[in-house]
């Protein structure tokens, strides 16, 4: 039996091919115990991997593969030797055994990702990792690792010393990594195992997986090139997936290292040392500053009442009970605080003077009314609680607000100076290929004119305006007709990668309008990184960041909010100082005006 620990999603971002489900099930069906997911610098697919290898009864094992820098000291003993250094940056394979090895996953990915200085030359400092190693088991990075490079540029002593150097800080817990792939020139497998030999460090066998199937290794080289921006006969091989990096099965591993058997074993001696159990449905709210030391329950129950006395001048039995009612399911949820974050957030928005309106099912909530997060009254309109929050329901409510998109920064601004700059981002969300992104850069890679290329996409629909899967039959192609109308050989081969590279994830970007706020620093619980314009996000999406539970609200910016702002702001000229608020102008516009309701 044999345990995959190096492999690639298509979430390493045009590096790996399979989704996090496709491993999982392929594990399954070799009947492997466990399996690893290691993408290049990030975790945005570990919860949805996690799940997948659950439901398949393999133990999921959570790492990353991260590009670090070789201790100075030991950089500057390679320069006085060659005269300069030899390799700067390789990568390290690092496995979560516990929840402190999660967190520090979480932050030392957040920390590459975000630090711009860390960013431009794409690895981190050996100092940084120091740091944050408990709770990780560490493997040398295989042929891409430090260790294997410097043997291959023919710096045995250094190799030594730069593992030595991890094994100070991954005591009990380094494994040098030993791969076997097709021969490329010098392999360095023989010098690894005899310096862990000396050292007394244990070996492992590993696999570097990119793709499920042989025949995939074309699709690879294709997404390389793509994520260089050059055709594929100007992508290096260094630049892609090693030859032979389909998903071996456990008897073609031990079969290849049939002279190592430790080193097949020991694979399953990490997977049982590797026992992460992650809390995904619990969930994570973030703290609330109350005065007189309330809970937040009583600071729920408080406003909601008050702001009920405050709207309809005094308390009916009607209104009790229906308070009573919704606070009952809020409390026992235990989502008190997530009302009170927005009644905060929205309490700026009014004293900012900037426009806001509620939108959606949490309009059905005399709770939420009350508390000024909602404009329509629930009891006068005759809407019903549970259509918002009922039993049934196992995920904290959406509570979406609109807000004037010219001021909406501002109030954002205000959500990470109360809450805190290292506890709130933006949720991030994965742009994927769809067809016209999938044709297009295909073609680009096969070094076609670019007005040939947008030639070819313009004969294909901007958006099919209908359910997923309606604009064409099952199986068929989404280049039907350019196949039709493109016999040539080349074009047969654009259209049938493009049709496979559809779904897979390009890049993450900016979700629209959510901001998840987590009860201490994002990073220990959840990955972070910079988006191209600047901006923090979490490495997980939406659907990731709600199995972990985290409070997400969205703040939308929505131009009619503006619009209604600029109005309000001409009105204003035409009052005498000192001049009304631009709200206060927007409330007092009545509702049943008889101009407003006339038809033009």
């Amino acid at each position: 039996m044999f345990v995959h620990l190096h492999t690639y999603s298509y979430y390493s971002f045009l590096r790996g091919l399979p989704s996090p489900k496709e491993l999982a099930q392929t594990a399954a069906q070799y009947d492997m115990p466990a399996l690893a997911l290691t993408d290049y610098c990030g975790l945005s697919g570990e919860i949805e991997f996690y799940d997948a290898c659950r439901e398949v009864g393999v133990q999921p094992i959570l790492g990353l593969e991260l590009p670090v820098q070789p201790p100075p000291e030991l950089l500057n003993e390679a320069a006085a030797r060659n005269g300069e250094t030899t390799s700067q940056t390789g990568v390290l394979v690092l496995l979560a055994m516990d929840m402190a090895g999660w967190g520090n996953l979480c932050r030392l990915s957040s920390e590459l990702m975000t630090n711009p200085h860390y960013l431009q030359s794409m690895s981190l400092p050996f100092e940084r990792l120091t740091a944050d190693t408990r709770g990780l088991i560490c493997l040398s990075g295989g042929s891409l690792g430090v260790a294997a490079q410097w043997i291959t540029f023919h710096q045995p002593l250094l190799t030594m010393g730069f593992i030595q150097r991890l094994n100070e800080i991954f005591a009990g817990r380094l494994y040098v990594e030993v791969q076997r792939e097709v021969p490329t020139g010098h392999s360095p497998e023989m010098e690894l195992i005899e310096i862990a030999s000396r050292l007394c460090l244990p070996i492992v066998a590993t696999h570097p997986i990119h793709y499920i199937h042989k025949e995939d290794a074309g699709l690879q080289k294709l997404v390389s090139a793509i994520r260089l921006n050059r055709t594929q006969e100007e992508t290096p091989q260094s630049e892609t997936a090693p030859v032979g990096a389909y998903f071996l099965s456990p008897s073609e591993m031990s079969a290849r290292f049939a002279d190592l058997p430790a080193a097949i074993d020991n694979s399953l001696e990490i997977a049982a040392r590797c026992r992460l159990e992650l809390p995904l449905g619990q969930p994570h709210f973030p703290k609330v500053h109350l005065p007189q030391n309330l809970a937040p329950e009583q600071a729920l129950r408080q406003k909601a009442f008050d702001g009920a006395k405050r709207i309809y001048g005094g308390l009916t039995q009607e209104i009790i009970n229906r308070l009573e009612h919704e606070l009952a399911v809020i409390i026992e949820r235990d989502y008190a605080s997530l009302f009170l974050i927005m009644e905060e957030i929205i309490s700026y928005a009014h004293q900012a003077d900037i426009p806001v309106a509620s939108r959606g099912s949490a309009s059905s909530s005399l709770v939420a009314h009350c508390l000024g997060i909602t404009t329509p009254d629930p009891l006068r309109l005759n809407l019903y609680f549970e259509r918002f929050l009922n039993p049934a329901r196992s995920t904290p409510p959406d509570i979406d607000t609109d807000l004037c998109s010219h001021q909406r920064v501002k109030v954002i601004r205000h959500v990470y100076d109360t809450y805190g700059e290292d506890r709130v981002a933006m949720v991030g969300t994965i742009n994927r290929f769809r067809s016209r992104s999938a044709l297009r850069e295909t073609a680009k890679t096969y070094g076609l004119p670019s007005a040939q290329v947008n030639s070819l996409v313009n004969a294909l629909p901007h958006r099919w305006w209908g359910p997923p899967g309606s604009s064409q039959k099952p199986g068929a192609s989404p280049f039907a007709e350019l196949i039709e109308r493109y016999s040539a050989p080349i074009y047969q081969k654009i259209f049938t990668q493009a049709a496979a590279l559809r779904e897979i994830p390009h890049h993450l970007s900016v979700h629209a309008g959510g901001v998840v706020i987590s009860p201490g620093k994002m990073s220990e619980l959840a990955p972070t990184q910079l988006s191209n314009n600047g901006i923090v996000i979490t490495q997980f999406d939406l659907d990731s960041i709600q199995r972990l539970g985290l409070v997400k609200i969205d703040l939308l910016g929505i131009r009619g909010l503006s619009v209604l702002g600029d109005v309000a702001d001409g009105l204003r000229t035409l009052h005498p100082p000192p001049q009304p608020s631009r709200l206060s102008i927007l409330e007092s516009i009545p509702e049943d005006d008889p101009a407003t309701a006339q038809t033009v």
